[in-house]
């Protein structure tokens, strides 16, 4: 009998779907900590949100995609307490001092001055900031 390893957070009803499936010999399935279902949810999220189609053939695909990723979204607030008037109100803040998306800016990179209070935040991160030597670099040495 094949077995297939899913290692994911899965929605609720699907446990339950599997265990009366008579094509489903054994599910094995555990319930989570508050810590490893946050951590699950976040991988969830990072899933959810690759699987939104980049071009819209005017299937329900998207719709169906972002509703995934909204109810990932909504455990994750219920998790952590939040109610959606809470997450709204910071949505706003958020808004009124970074802006929104509507310009659809995208940054390529940044060069920043050695003692940037940035460098060392970015530095941090190198998973999300690829830190490369500029020619100004170069010339400097």
């Amino acid at each position: 009998m094949p077995r297939f390893y899913w290692n994911k957070l899965v929605r609720d009803k699907i446990v339950h779907h599997s265990q009366i499936d008579p094509k489903v010999i054994h599910i094995a399935y555990q319930k989570l900590d508050d810590d490893s279902f946050h951590h699950e949810l976040v991988r969830k999220a990072d899933e959810e949100a690759r699987e939104i189609p980049i071009c819209n053939d005017g299937s329900d695909d998207t719709l169906n995609e972002l509703a995934d990723l909204q109810s990932v979204v909504d455990a994750l607030r219920v998790l952590k307490g939040y109610s959606e008037d809470q997450v709204r109100e910071a949505v706003v803040k958020k808004t009124a001092s970074k802006g929104d998306f509507k310009l659809r800016h995208f940054v390529e990179y940044v060069d920043l001055a050695p003692d940037s209070e940035w460098v060392e935040t970015f530095r941090a991160q190198p998973e999300k900031y690829h830190e490369e030597a500029t020619e100004h670099d170069s010339a400097a040495a």
